[in-house]
Order: structure tokens, then C-alpha cells, then sequence
């Protein structure tokens, strides 16, 4: 049997192709209502979190145009979200897993243009 191949250095352009996912979403919440649930609600912002941790990876220069659009895109997301008073997956992942406010702020924050279902699921997050 055949060790394992090892992983190549990482590819900075999948890291430029979550920044465009993250920007097209986050343009989007400017433009029009979200009209999703929580489940899609974290799946969107999950986005943010793997560019977080992809960023120690490579250089603003490596990153090219995507670092300045990835700082638009920050820009938009506060723009069109509202500060929650929770992290929306709930008191447990976030401490299992350790994120802040200050750091993992995308989880703490929840759109201005909402709907029904999403206010009434995030009612219950503890």
C-alpha cells in the first residue's frame, strides 16, 4: 500500500474564490431582503470564517485585488447586518470553538433585511 500524497502548498486561488463568494453575498445583503433560514444564514457566514483562516497563509500582495475587495466586502456586510446579541450558532459552538466578537464578528451579527422564519429561529438561540 502507497503512503498517502502528501498536500501541496496551499493555493491562494481558492482563497480568491471564497472572497468572491463572501462578496457576492455580502452585496446581495445590500440590494435586496435575506429570505433564507438560520441554517442558510450560518452557511453564508461560514464563508467568512474559512477566508479568516486561510488569511495567515498569504501576503496582501499573494492576495492581489481580492485583498481590497475582501475589505469592500467587510464593509457591505456591516453595512447591511445588525449587531446580535449572541453568536448564532449558540453559547456552546461558540466556545467550543472559542470565537469572539472582536475576531469572529460575522457570528455575531445578523441581517438588516430580514424575514419571519430567520427572526423567529434566531429568537431561540442560546
Amino acid at each position: 500500500m502507497k503512503p498517502p500524497v502528501p498536500m501541496g502548498p496551499p493555493d491562494v486561488a481558492e482563497l480568491r474564490d471564497l472572497i468572491d463568494q463572501w462578496a457576492e453575498f455580502t452585496g446581495d445583503l445590500e440590494r435586496r431582503d435575506y429570505t433564507f433560514d438560520l441554517d442558510n444564514w450560518r452557511n453564508d457566514v461560514d464563508v467568512r470564517e474559512l477566508i479568516l483562516e486561510a488569511l495567515p497563509m498569504f501576503s496582501r500582495e499573494e492576495m492581489g485585488d481580492h485583498a481590497l475587495k475582501l475589505d469592500a466586502a467587510d464593509t457591505a456586510f456591516t453595512a447591511g447586518t445588525r449587531v446580535f446579541k449572541r453568536c448564532i450558532w449558540g453559547h456552546g459552538t461558540q466556545k467550543k470553538e472559542k470565537w469572539t466578537p472582536e475576531r469572529n464578528w460575522w457570528y455575531f451579527r445578523t441581517p438588516l433585511r430580514s424575514n419571519a422564519q430567520l427572526e423567529d429561529e434566531l429568537a431561540t438561540v442560546r
